[in-house]
């Protein structure tokens, strides 16, 4: 019997797929693992790459709105009249007083100086002492500031020029030159935070270091970002989404994040020690590997639980089947220890079947001729629900006229007939005249009861085999078979002076419009489209000559009905 219960056990399918099925889950697991901590790897370092870059641009703008603020300063002093006198004791005295000096920080200056570009005077406390200005007078635009590259003075402090022009009639244009000093910018700069231990860079387009946190070293003379290590960068080079890890000469590699303004030639360096970088991601490797403990143990004892659970009771109930196949059928039902769970359902449902399957085939027979009839009444149903359909896809709600599509199709036989028996048609293309007004007067239910008003009276006009179909908005078009283009004016003069003489009533309200046609005889040699486009044509040359008359194309041009221009 023992011998009997392990064949069963190996040649177990349900072993076999569980054993599968732990291989697969460790093996997937691990994998996923794997490619999860590769992912959350690559997502930690794109966070902090994106949260350098979005706090550096937001530094940056910051950076750009000082320059931005500094130069329009320097525009509006420039408009002042105490400036445009170019007075050397009005415009000195004005800045020199508190509310401009207040303007500039230690170090920067602001001179002005005559047409000549000679000074006149400037803000310095101990007269009028000459600043030199590494800006070219000449080239100062009276539209926009003119800025110098950035250069050092007296004090060592890097610095740029700004200048604009200053009008005055008297002597002529003048220039208001200003020097904003880096200094202004260096609170910024120390209280912007690369991670923990990260540094901020500003340089030039050629490299000169303007910032460093290490200002007595890097910012004593004039240094560039080679010397730091970072080689013959082009702060200049767009590398967004470029994630790159540089070491520099003090031997720690640092994340990269840089921004340059060219308007105002200042480059932003961040740099973020890798080693932070890294000390994230070996967290998440730690909680991964966690993860794959835990799930591994989970997969492990789950199925050991589901081996003693089913595949033991299931092959009681295999042995219970195989006694019933052998023609046992006096044995006992099977009874499961647990009959709520699927084993038990399953001996339930079981001692139930051959009863069930009686009932059911003769409940099936009944079914099946009941499903025949209702499938052909059904079919019935469609059939009628599709030609209903097919009227209501083929005709305008609103006026029950055909719709364009069907007008489209009607035209097209209509053609083929034409050619088939050689026999002329017309088509008049029919637009209500000042429909808006109708609209944004009476309100769009009225628009609602002018259009139905008019198909019915158009169509009452009509021979049966005529048609009238609503083409679009306040758009009808008429087709008018084995009709020449003559008579098809009479048709149209007709429709013309019935719109014309009828009144609309719509809520105690006295309604009139007109109409205006347009008539062309279908050419073979154009086509159907053609023709439909030159009544438009004509319609429309109607309505720019004043509307309700009847237009007639032919031969390549238009020309109005003659009992039109009688009427």
């Amino acid at each position: 019997m023992s011998s009997l219960r392990l064949s069963n056990i190996t040649n177990s399918i349900i072993i076999k797929s569980l054993l599968l099925l732990i291989v697969s889950m460790l093996l997937i697991v691990t994998i996923g693992t794997y490619f999860f901590t590769q992912k959350q790897m690559k997502t930690t370092l794109k966070l902090s790459y994106d949260t350098n870059e979005t706090q550096l641009q937001q530094l940056a703008n910051t950076v750009n709105n000082e320059m931005e603020q500094f130069a329009s300063r320097l525009t509006l002093l420039a408009k002042t009249s105490e400036i445009q006198s170019m007075d050397k004791l009005t415009a000195a005295g004005y800045l020199k007083s508190y509310n401009i000096s207040s303007l500039f920080i230690s170090g920067e200056s602001i001179s002005l100086f005559d047409r000549n570009f000679n000074l006149v005077c400037n803000n310095s406390m101990l007269g009028s002492a000459k600043i030199t200005y590494p800006i070219e007078f000449n080239k100062i635009s009276p539209h926009r500031p003119t800025i110098s590259p950035w250069y050092r003075d007296t004090d060592g402090t890097p610095k740029r020029a700004f200048g604009v022009v200053v009008s005055d009639r008297a002597h002529g244009d003048g220039r208001l030159v200003a020097n904003f000093s880096i200094r202004r910018l260096w609170k910024n700069f120390s209280d912007y935070k690369v991670g923990q231990n990260g540094i901020l860079i500003a340089c030039n387009s050629q490299g000169e270091i303007l910032y460093h946190p290490n200002m007595r070293k890097w910012l004593d003379g004039v240094h560039k970002l080679s010397e730091l290590g970072l080689g013959d960068m082009n702060i200049k080079q767009d590398d967004k989404n470029n994630i790159q890890f540089l070491k520099l000469d003090n031997g720690t590699t640092y994340l990269i994040n840089r921004s340059f303004n060219p308007s105002y030639d200042l480059g932003l360096i961040a740099l973020q020690p890798k080693s932070e970088i890294d000390a994230m991601v070996s967290s998440v490797k730690h909680i991964s590997r966690i993860i794959l403990y835990c799930s591994i143990i989970a997969i492990l004892l789950v199925s050991l639980w589901q081996i003693l659970i089913v595949c033991k009771p299931l092959n009681n109930l295999i042995d219970h089947i195989s006694q019933i196949t052998e023609g046992n059928i006096d044995i006992e039902e099977f009874k499961s220890k647990r009959s709520q769970d699927e084993i038990g359902r399953l001996s339930k449902v079981f001692n139930q079947m051959h009863a069930t399957i009686k009932r059911q085939i003769k409940e099936l027979n009944e079914h099946r001729a009941l499903l025949e009839k209702e499938v052909k009444e059904r079919t019935f149903e469609l059939e009628q629900a599709n030609k209903k359909l097919d009227i209501i896809s083929r005709t305008d709600e609103l006026t029950q006229l055909p719709n364009r599509r069907d007008m489209q199709r009607t035209i097209e036989k209509e053609v083929e007939r034409s050619k088939r028996l050689e026999k002329v048609f017309s088509i008049i293309f029919i637009d209500i005249d000042y429909f808006k007004r109708v609209n944004d007067t009476y309100g769009h239910a009225a628009g609602d009861a002018v259009l139905k008003s008019v198909a019915s009276t158009i169509r009452s006009l009509l021979r049966k085999y005529d048609v009238l179909a609503r083409y679009g908005g306040e758009e009808f078009l008429t087709l008018l078979p084995e009709t020449e283009q003559r008579d098809a004016a009479h048709v149209a003069e007709r429709f013309r002076k019935q719109i014309e003489n009828q009144t609309i009533f719509f809520s105690g309200q006295e309604i009139k419009v007109t109409i205006t046609l347009g008539v062309a005889q279908f050419d073979s040699n154009l086509g159907a489209e053609k023709c439909i486009q030159l009544a438009d044509k004509a319609l429309y040359e109607g309505k720019e000559h004043g509307r309700n008359r009847v237009i007639i194309w032919e031969n390549d041009k238009s020309f109005e009905s003659t009992e039109s221009t009688q009427s």
